[in-house]
């Protein structure tokens, strides 16, 4: 029987439990004063760590799982590595699970901890924020990346991703700024609690603020693909009662399926329409003509998401909302109007 235990070894040295832990493991990332002053401890005072636990521990695996909800989302794709990399940094293991736009990606990640031990899971697209009761019975950590940012409600919750509410504005100010008050946007469903609905109450905050209001006839709702945007961008082109100079696509995949729909009815961007993109995925910039767009930071985003489910998955730094900054990158896809 042990005469202290761990949390009594932390205490004493000052330290985390999780730090006391990696020492006991002989973990690289601690350093050497820290880990010969734990040590010295657990040799005064006849620390063992328990047998019992130690083989729990070692039943478990290194997994953090990483569920991605769009599998033709170009977005994502830079992130999904760049979070593979950093992973791969640690001990653990990155373990990518893609599903479908309709698939429910809190089944998914429970999958995950159940079948494959996964110790943390980072949540890429989907909405998880509105069905948090369910996340918070998965009972390990869980990083919300590219979500709007609220402030966590759940202990194991955290978050790192954009204002999309502040963003959404940013591009609608930039259109107005250029002399566009008759403007569409092309968006997916309005849904309560989740990113387009922030985009949308962004959207119309911006023009609250220029002394105007959004025609709700000049939403346009469509999937988040180019196959989608595209039919819907043309249908609304098709339909004489409504005109706009300008369009904001909620991504630049929708803003590419548009722009194709606008030059096959015989129009020009930016001279006919002008449009705006949000995301800043590579493919924007070497379109013709070159998307203006609102840029995420996509490698700071999976960066953060990586190093926060690590920190949380060894009990540190829980329940966090990392907001990030976006930027507009201008193309030759909007004109001005004066």
């Amino acid at each position: 029987m042990n005469t202290i235990t761990i949390k009594e070894v932390a205490k004493i040295a000052g330290v985390s439990v999780s730090t006391v832990s990696r020492v006991i493991n002989d973990m690289p990332d601690v350093n050497q004063q820290t880990k010969l002053k734990i040590r010295q401890i657990i040799d005064e005072h006849g620390y063992v760590p328990n047998a019992t636990a130690k083989t729990l521990k070692q039943m478990t695996t290194n997994i953090i799982g990483v569920v991605v909800k769009g599998i033709s989302n170009p977005f994502f794709v830079p992130i999904v590595e760049r979070i593979q990399l950093e992973i791969n940094k640690t001990k653990y293991i990155p373990l990518v699970h893609y599903i479908d736009e309709s698939d429910d990606e809190v089944l998914a990640a429970s999958s995950l901890v159940t079948e494959k031990k996964a110790l943390g899971i980072i949540f890429l697209g989907g909405n998880p924020q509105a069905k948090m009761k369910t996340v918070t019975r998965l009972k390990v950590p869980c990083v919300l990346a590219t979500l709007s940012i609220k402030a966590p409600e759940h202990k194991n919750i955290s978050c790192v991703g954009v204002n999309d509410a502040e963003a959404a504005g940013k591009a609608i100010d930039y259109l107005i700024d250029q002399g566009h008050k008759s403007i569409a946007v092309l968006g997916g469903r309005r849904l309560a609690y989740d990113l387009i609905w922030d985009r949308y109450e962004g959207i119309q905050r911006s023009f609250a603020s220029h002394g105007l209001s959004f025609k709700d006839e000049l939403y346009i709702e469509a999937m988040f693909s180019l196959k989608d945007a595209y039919n819907a961008m043309s249908r609304a082109l098709a339909n004489k009662n409504i005109t706009f100079t300008a369009l904001f696509a909620m991504s630049d995949l929708m803003a590419i399926g548009a722009m194709r729909a606008i030059f096959d009815h015989g129009l020009k961007v930016p001279d006919d329409i002008s449009v705006i993109g949000f995301d800043g995925i590579e493919i924007a910039a070497y379109y013709n003509p070159p998307l203006t767009t609102i840029r995420q930071p996509y490698e700071e985003i999976a960066r953060r998401s990586a190093e926060l489910i690590v920190q949380n998955i060894l009990g540190e730094n829980l329940e966090q909302s990392i907001e990030l900054t976006t930027e507009i990158v201008v193309g030759a896809s909007v004109k001005k109007l004066f």
